[in-house]
């Protein structure tokens, strides 16, 4: 009798070497751009929510702006679901090309959008309506990304990859706040208001057309690959005469309960990471979110609060790629939770600091802040690969980071704004973000830590 087996895995998908240079090149683009959107979207937020929903009360303009800045989040779960399934069905390939093109295409319209002095609600509901269709493109972006880059490299190694993708969120994040930063210093407010907030979104355009470019030309990852290889047929050995084998139902039973108990464990993975997700996102969100923060709350000017804010990112970026690469030595758990408890006790005092009114204070405010969320976001994706069979990876870790990140990472600098405003007290949010690291450190101690392990 004619049975098949899939080809034996490589256990080095690297080779023993490093990831292909264009395929960290890939993966690192379109996390950059997608973040780089974000990023230039809650920095000139001030600016956004005059032009498009203007208020007599300035604060009322900025929540409906943060309020449109979560709505680009609604949709990414639906964007996580249909595109990872594309990444798991046509290939990772296929599905990083397509959220390229669209957030890509999203960023130039938003920056040649009227505003609503000339189109009146017109502007608004286009500006809404390109921001979600950003959300269903970002939805797998980051996931897809993450996903792909991973499978690339060998066990031992992958949170250093981890920490790369990581770490170029954190690098699309400084790109936009840089850009925001020089055209709110060096351009007049009233240029601002004109044309110069439509340069940063006009910008994303480049990157996304050099992305597109490179991502082209690359191959599945090597973990796609092997499980859609051609099957080999093998013969077994005393095979029956009418083509059945001693034990073929214990078998088949046997396939039915390893399938039930695979379903089961993917299940459990899903809710682990939504759980782990809701703190995490709460803290990454916020750090993008201060500049504007801290204008609104008085602390600073938005010029002081944009420079601050480059700084502690630009601080935060090779910390990121450290803590991921600690992580393959040893344990992400180990690293992520550490950061997540010191989280729980210095939120408080960081917002103190940030808050105080003084540039001193808000820098180191942020740097303390961006340095414990490095040593939780660098091994966070390798974490939630290794979660994940091959078979439904990209389906599986793009809905359940995306659920969460839409619930909680994309309202944060809502619900911290309206926290502030609506108690008087600067440093509200603090108490927000503490709830939320102990959340995510209570569904962490659940995980079994798979750093050692080879991709299933």
């Amino acid at each position: 009798m004619e049975l098949t087996k899939p080809a034996t895995p490589s256990t080095r998908t690297d080779g023993g070497r490093g990831v292909p240079g264009r395929v960290t090149t890939a993966a690192v683009l379109g996390t950059v751009l997608e973040w780089y959107d974000f990023a230039i979207y809650a920095s000139m937020a001030a600016v956004i929510g005059r032009l498009f929903f203007p208020s007599d009360d300035p604060t009322v303009s900025l929540l409906v702006t943060f309020a449109s800045y979560a709505v680009g989040f609604v949709c990414r779960p639906l964007g996580a679901i249909v595109l990872g399934r594309l990444g798991d069905r046509a290939g990772r390939r296929s599905m990083l090309a397509i959220t390229m093109v669209t957030v890509g295409v999203a960023s130039v319209l938003i920056g040649l959008l009227p505003t609503h002095a000339s189109a009146g609600m017109l502007a608004p509901t286009l500006l809404v309506a390109l921001r979600m269709v950003q959300g269903l493109a970002a939805g797998a972006e980051w996931t897809g990304g993450a996903t792909f880059l991973i499978e690339y490299a060998r066990t031992g190694r992958r949170g250093l990859y981890s920490g790369v993708v990581q770490a170029s969120t954190v690098a699309g994040f400084l790109l936009g706040t840089g850009v925001a930063m020089v055209i709110v210093r060096l351009v007049p407010e009233a240029a601002v208001d004109s044309w110069g907030w439509r340069v940063p979104f006009l910008l994303g355009g480049i990157v996304a057309a050099v992305g597109l470019f490179v991502r082209l030309k690359l191959d599945e990852s090597p973990a796609y690959r092997e499980l859609h290889a051609p099957q080999q047929p093998i013969r077994r050995q005393g095979a029956e005469a009418d083509g059945s084998t001693p034990g073929d139902s214990d078998n088949s039973g046997a396939d039915e309960d390893n399938s039930s108990g695979a379903a089961t464990e993917t299940r459990r993975s899903w809710l682990l990471v939504l759980g782990i997700v809701f703190g995490v996102t709460l803290y990454g969100y916020t750090a993008t979110s201060f500049p504007a923060f801290l204008d609104a709350v008085g602390a600073l000017s938005l010029g002081d609060a944009l420079t601050t804010n480059a700084i502690a990112l630009l601080i935060e970026v090779p910390l990121i790629v450290a803590a991921g690469a600690f992580s393959d030595r040893v344990g992400r758990k180990k690293v992520m939770g550490g950061a997540l408890a010191l989280y729980a006790l210095a939120t408080y005092p960081v917002f103190l600091l940030a808050t105080n009114g003084t540039l001193a204070g808000a820098l180191a405010g942020q740097v303390i802040f961006v340095v414990l969320f490095a040593a939780v976001s660098g091994p966070m994706a390798a974490l939630f690969v290794e979660l994940f069979p091959t078979r439904v990876r990209s389906t599986a870790f793009s809905s359940s980071y995306n659920i969460g990140a839409a619930v909680f990472g994309g309202t944060a600098p809502f619900v911290n704004m309206l926290l502030a405003t609506k108690t008087g007290v600067s440093i509200a949010p603090a108490f927000y973000l503490v709830c939320g690291a102990l959340v995510s450190l209570a569904f962490l101690s659940r995980v079994r830590d798979r750093y050692q392990e080879e991709l299933r």
